[in-house]
């Protein structure tokens, strides 16, 4: 078998010169566009920014919504000037100033009206509730934003809320508690108290987030003890309707619910705070189901008193 021929020409000096001179030229050719594709992009990019920067600059600053300070109060409290870009403006910044400097404000939202207005919607937020402190009472509105501070009186339809130790708080800032799990707990139950029905909260004390105590209009207590989610809503239920109980005989009773016991309730008469409720000096509230299970049996009992009321006039 004949060996295959090679038939590779080596080139010459001149091809392999000419060879090298293209490689070149191709490298050259690939650089350059590159560089112009760079170029391109910047020029691009700069532009954009020129344009943003030179076009869409703030000429007029309106305010919308709920109008609990002026428009110049807010305008000033976002530090938002005319002239200022629109496109650059930091959203957060601005909530968190207006928030903090106006306190009564509760939620901001900001709108860019292209090419040069800039709209911001308020809301409002109230007194919720009233902690106090070193004598003083600190106003909170339902997310515990310090709304005033040092206040002597507080207004009607406040909470008065007892939260544990306070580790500082400064108007338009979110109170800070020592407990970590009180307002967990606080919204908690403020949620499941308006589920059920009962909205004439006067005082919450959640000092012991594993023993919690509510008022209801400044008369009936509601010893909770320790809640969950599981037993949260039945407690409260069982709460609220002995409560609709009792002020269709009293709407002035003053007692105390102890409903520290799951699926159990006792009444008993306003006593001594430092005096526990027992199932010795309280009165147990029959739970829904014992109520429908005294219905059935008095149901009962009357059928069959009326069966042998008709079976002895047939024998008669």
């Amino acid at each position: 078998m004949k060996k295959q021929q090679n038939n590779h020409v080596p080139l010459s000096n001149n091809e392999r010169i000419v060879n090298r001179t293209n490689q070149r030229r191709r490298r050259n050719r690939r650089k350059k566009i590159i560089i112009r594709s760079l170029v391109g992009v910047i020029f691009l990019f700069v532009g954009t920014i020129l344009a943003l920067t030179l076009f869409f600059n703030i000429n007029k600053i309106v305010v919308t919504g709920d109008k609990v300070y002026s428009e110049k109060e807010v305008v000033e409290a976002s530090d938002i000037n005319i002239g200022d870009n629109l496109i650059f403006l930091s959203k957060s910044e601005i909530y968190d100033e207006i928030t903090k400097e106006l306190p009564y404000i509760g939620e901001v939202k900001v709108k860019r009206r292209l090419p040069s207005t800039l709209e911001i919607v308020v809301t409002k937020t109230e007194p919720y509730m009233a902690t106090a402190q070193d004598g003083y009472y600190i106003l909170l509105d339902k997310n515990g934003k310090v709304l005033e501070r040092d206040l002597e009186i507080i207004g009607e339809n406040v909470i008065l809320a007892s939260l544990g130790e306070i580790n500082s708080y400064e108007v338009g800032e979110i109170i800070s508690l020592k407990g970590e799990k009180v307002f967990t707990k606080l919204n908690d139950v403020i949620t499941e108290c308006e589920n059920v029905g009962i909205t004439e909260i006067t005082s919450i004390d959640l000092s012991d987030i594993y023993n919690i105590k509510l008022v209801y209009q400044g008369r009936i207590k509601l010893e909770l003890g320790e809640t969950d989610n599981d037993n949260l809503n039945s407690k409260l239920s069982l709460g609220k309707a002995a409560i609709d109980k009792q002020n269709e005989e009293n709407i002035t009773y003053r007692g105390i619910i102890n409903l520290t016991v799951d699926g159990k309730g006792y009444w008993s008469e306003e006593v001594s705070t430092t005096e526990p409720v027992t199932e010795e000096n309280a009165t147990e509230i029959p739970s829904e189901n014992a109520e429908n299970q005294d219905e059935e049996s008095s149901t009962k009992a009357e059928e069959s008193t009326k069966n042998q009321e008709e079976a002895s006039t047939s024998a008669q």
